[in-house]
């Protein structure tokens, strides 16, 4: 560690810890590393607050959940009570009290009073552990899977319940993952020494490849305002790391990881193309690498993405809202009963259910979970008599599931994955699988009978949900890992240019210099499919599009297409916008020219807007104004838009 003798610390001062936060919709952990201690060794951790409790076996990730109850003193908010494991006890607890109290009204009134208690709350329940509104109010809301809020609409996930009162799931991201922020540093005081601080520290975030560029900036402003690092959107009395934040691709992590751990046993060589997917509790990744250099001991010591990294939402989450959706099927009481009977009675079979969604192996399995303890026996018996379907007694005892259950449960997510890897199978020497959902014996059988053939191995980690965190750290230690992307979009930035032929008509108008010019034309810096190297950028020139203009609005779009021409079509998408400051020697007026530079391959897109010929001598060589994703929906939203940009 080092610092300065006034004790201010330098952002360029190397970290002594690196920690990577690997922030899934199921379960989250960490890994870290001691930066200048060589060889790199990597650590991450298995006991978390309450695991044991809720029976838990030891892992590298704790829940990704919270529990918020309702605040005593403002209505309609909410105040966080609890996180992880911990959260999960919690909400059982408050479940279990609600579950005596409705048993007890049952037993002194009569069934149909205590259902009336609560019928207004039958609203639509989307999810295992959701409760309604109204619930949440008398309960507390239990938070899950709430990262899912930030994937791509367009990849059609199912809806995601309305939140309650004054929650939100930037909320709910950014106290996730302040509790974990607090949480490892306590933990790492214990471990190295007493004092030490997030200023030791260099903080590094996941994120899937799918999610587009608004979600990974959204991602980047939620750690901010999680104290993890310094920004315009951190609080004022947190104390955060003073470095960027890095922020990590999933499937690239997995692949940092899997070829550090397969050197010893796999031979490659130049030219080789390795399939990297990771299979998570909310979204599959696939990243296909050509290995470019290779590292003198072996194994890979740079690589080059072959095609734009793809995948889709699906995984272990999407599994357990089918299984739910067997048992509704199945029982068709089971949500009325839990809602108005036993309110704790999913939370108790979601626990069942998940060792046996992690056993389940194929052909040939059943399993069958006890009704008679829960009440849910004589209350399905009674409900079949009541829409006239008659069955034995012993029919009612148990939920029966069959391999066929089985199978309709997890297939259709198993097919996703198979059906994702075979896009770009062709020419593949390894296929490497990860990710929380990866540990399904179920998966790992079908992945290998239908691969195995196809390539020469297959590798999938004995601890397949550690591949993100402990790879992301590895990653951050060796950036040169990854040469380049292919971009998925076409981006570039809006601009006013001179008229072309075909020019929609509601887009021309005259300038004020009477000049004919088309507004909202979109500036192309990168194409979709193109190769960009990192760290390289490409930049043009830009003049102001009016007279006296004293502010430059940056705005970047993107688009699917390889040759878009204008911001307003149907499948452009604004990426976010910043405005640059062009009050001074604005007698230059139209003359001013400001440099628009992009960094691609990173794993966020880095914008920077320089002043050439005008403002104070530092600012025409140095001034750089970072993006910033704000679009609609965005937090802190630029309303100063006074110019758009013009072609020089």
């Amino acid at each position: 560690m080092s610092s300065s003798r006034d004790g201010e610390y330098s952002y360029s001062s190397p970290a002594e810890v690196v920690i990577a936060v690997d922030f899934g919709t199921t379960f989250s952990g960490f890994a870290f590393t001691k930066a200048m201690v060589t060889p790199l060794e990597i650590f991450d951790n298995c006991q978390w607050p309450g695991d044991a409790r809720a029976g838990a076996v030891p892992y590298c990730k704790n829940q990704t959940s919270l529990f918020y109850i309702p605040s005593s003193t403002e209505p309609g908010s909410f105040q966080l009570k609890d996180w992880g494991w911990s959260a999960f006890n919690a909400y059982q607890k408050s479940l279990s009290k609600l579950t005596k109290t409705l048993s007890a009204s049952i037993q002194t009134h009569s069934s149909s009073l205590a259902a009336s208690m609560f019928q207004s709350l039958s609203t639509d329940v989307r999810g295992p552990l959701n409760l309604n509104e109204e619930m949440a109010y008398k309960v507390g809301y239990f938070a899950h899977s709430f990262k899912l809020y930030l994937a791509p609409k367009e990849k059609g996930s199912r809806s995601m319940p309305r939140l309650p009162g004054d929650l939100s799931s930037e909320r709910m991201i950014v106290d996730y993952l302040r509790s974990m922020v607090e949480f490892i540093m306590a933990e790492l005081r214990t471990a190295i020494r007493k004092d030490f601080s997030m200023k030791d520290v260099q903080w590094c975030l996941t994120v899937p490849a799918v999610w587009d560029e608004r979600a990974k900036q959204q991602m980047k402003i939620c750690a901010e305002k999680a104290g993890m690092v310094k920004g315009p959107n951190c609080p004022n009395d947190a104390a955060s790391s003073p470095r960027a934040l890095h922020i990590i691709l999933e499937p690239e992590a997995a692949s940092a990881y899997c070829q550090q751990q397969a050197q010893q046993n796999l031979t490659l060589k130049l030219g080789d193309k390795i399939l990297i997917a990771d299979v998570g509790g909310g979204t599959i990744d696939l990243v296909v690498h050509e290995i470019v250099e290779l590292h003198p001991r072996g194994g890979a010591s740079k690589v080059k993405e072959v095609v734009a990294s793809y995948g889709d939402i699906g995984g272990g989450t999407f599994v357990d809202a089918r299984f739910f959706d067997l048992v509704s099927q199945k029982i068709g009481c089971f949500s009325e009963y839990c809602k108005n009977v036993n309110p704790n009675l999913e939370v108790q079979m979601y626990s069942w259910w998940q060792g046996i969604k992690a056993d389940f192996t194929g052909l040939g399995y059943s399993e069958e979970y006890n009704l008679v303890s829960c009440g849910l026996s004589e209350a399905w018996k009674k409900y079949d008599q009541e829409h006239g379907v008659l069955r034995e007694d012993d029919h009612y005892q148990q939920l029966l599931l069959t391999d066929r259950d089985f199978c309709s449960i997890f297939d259709p997510e198993i097919d996703k994955v198979l059906g994702l890897i075979e896009k770009q199978i062709t020419n593949v020497r390894v296929l490497m699988v990860v990710g929380g959902f990866a540990g399904s014996p179920y998966l790992r059988k079908r992945v290998n009978r239908s691969f195995r053939n196809r390539v020469e191995e297959i590798i999938i980690p004995t601890a397949p949900g550690r591949a993100i965190c402990r790879g992301a750290v590895e990653l951050h230690m060796r950036k040169t890992y990854i040469k380049s992307r292919i971009s998925k979009r076409t981006y570039g930035i809006r601009a006013n240019r001179d008229v072309e032929a075909g020019d929609p008509p509601d887009l021309i108008e005259t300038d004020d210099d009477g000049r004919l010019i088309c507004k909202d034309a979109i500036s192309i810096f990168v194409r979709a499919g193109e190769e960009a190297e990192i760290g390289n950028s490409t930049e043009d020139y830009y003049s102001p599009s009016v007279h006296d203009q004293l502010s430059m609005k940056i705005a970047l779009y993107s688009s699917p297409r390889m040759y878009p021409r204008y911001t307003t079509e149907l499948d452009a998408k604004k990426e976010g916008s910043f405005v640059l400051d062009m009050a001074e020697d604005v007698e230059l007026d139209k003359s001013r020219k400001v440099k628009v530079r992009m960094i691609f391959g990173d794993s966020l897109i880095n914008v920077s807007a320089l002043r050439c010929n005008f403002g104070s001598g530092e600012e025409e060589h140095g001034l750089a104004v970072k993006f910033q994703s704000t679009g609609d929906g965005d937090p802190n939203p630029v309303t100063n838009q006074l110019a758009n940009l013009k072609f020089p």
